[in-house]
């Protein structure tokens, strides 16, 4: 019977500027630089504009008269780039704002405004700076063809929302610039002809990356930040973002009965925990690979091709598995004498919310794609005009 109304209006302005110079010389080695200035709404008051520059050369080195190449080698390029890009904070992140309250409640009149955001004056964009160093490679007649990169990347100033005490504002949570994140890697790219024929050929490209991601800093007095299902995964200097935290699980089978049984009598019980959470792993992959090979058949008319993939170095949470071990009946560990130990000491850690059992191993090998092509006739093409 009470019809309310409310609205609301974000505004969010960004202006930048660009510039960027290319330079060629003798055709052999490229270079391009280039600044980006952003000034923004979203910014602190304290915060007037941003620069994000670029510089990258490349240098086709298997031109040069002083480096003597095997014959085979038809190509090399060497190339090294940096570059810098940003993260403009949400449209109301640095604002102080209110929010409307109602006029009256069950105890009696109320405030009709309420503080809805703290703010922060001092809010600057995350700030990544990246730089890459590699190869181009091209031989035997460019039947084979190699691309190298090495990277690592730095992210500073990140935004993250922290937790604040209640008492300083009424809210709990406020976005600030706190934290230093670093990736590093390798990629590389292979491209192979093996046969090139009129009538047939077969090729494959292999591609494979690492990484390694790691939070470099956090704000001094800033607790780690926990996230992830059942505040799993923790974010702390040292250690790779969102990865997996919880007590080590130990078990000994005293009686030799083939059961664990806890009790809370840690002099009494088959199963016992550490004192803190420890590092697990990582939730992402750190390393990947991927191969594609081609065949062409019928003068290269029929084209048939797929993909299998490979991603491990990584750890996943079994949420299903958690529910039934510590809701069901239907969890081997807990009702089934056969498991292993390992198996029934896992399971009963999560009825005291211990899940360390629960993180398995993520990785995988995939067949993940299958494709098939073949073009018709010219002469049908020819009938319908094309």
């Amino acid at each position: 019977a009470t019809r309310s109304s409310t609205q609301g209006i974000d505004e969010r302005r960004t202006l930048g500027y660009y510039v960027e110079q290319q330079v060629a010389l003798r055709d052999r080695l490229f270079i391009t630089g280039g600044v980006r200035r952003d000034a923004a709404s979203a910014f602190g008051a304290n915060t007037r504009a941003v620069y994000y520059p670029k510089l990258g050369a490349s240098w086709l080195i298997s031109d040069e008269t002083f480096l003597n190449l095997p014959d085979f080698v038809n190509s090399l390029r060497l190339r090294g780039t940096y570059g810098a890009s940003g993260q403009i904070p949400g449209a109301t992140a640095a604002v102080r704002f209110y929010s409307p309250g109602p006029l009256t409640t069950a105890a009696g009149d109320a405030p009709a405004a309420s503080l809805g955001s703290l703010g922060n004056t001092n809010l600057k964009p995350e700030f990544s700076a990246e730089t890459e160093f590699g190869f181009d490679l091209a031989m035997f007649s460019g039947r084979t063809n190699i691309e190298f990169t090495s990277y690592s990347k730095s992210t500073t100033d990140a935004l993250i929302r922290r937790s604040i005490a209640p008492s300083l504002s009424g809210l709990t949570t406020q976005f600030v610039n706190i934290g230093n994140i670093k990736n590093s890697g390798l990629e590389l790219t292979w491209n192979q002809r093996v046969i090139d024929g009129d009538a047939a050929a077969l090729s494959f490209t292999l591609t494979g990356s690492t990484n390694k991601n790691r939070m470099t800093k956090l704000g001094e007095g800033v607790s780690p930040i926990a996230s992830g299902n059942r505040n799993t995964q923790r974010n702390l200097p040292g250690y790779p973002l969102f990865g997996l935290w919880d007590k080590n699980i130990s078990f000994n089978d005293k009686n030799g009965d083939g059961i664990i049984v806890y009790n809370a009598n840690a002099a009494l019980s088959e199963l016992t925990y550490s004192d803190t959470a420890v590092y697990q792993g990582n939730t992402f992959p750190t390393r990947e690979i991927a191969f594609s090979p081609a065949l062409e058949l019928f003068g290269k008319k029929l084209k048939i091709s797929g993909q299998v993939d490979s991603k491990w170095g990584f750890k996943k949470f079994n949420n299903t598995l958690r529910h039934q071990c510590m809701n069901g009946v239907t969890c081997r560990g807990r009702y089934d004498k056969s498991a292993s130990l390992q198996e029934q000491a896992n399971a009963l850690a999560t009825a005291n919310a211990v899940y360390t059992g629960m993180f398995e191993n993520g990785a995988f090998t995939r067949f993940r794609e299958l494709s098939a092509s073949y073009e018709m006739p010219t002469k049908w093409a020819n009938a319908v005009r094309a």
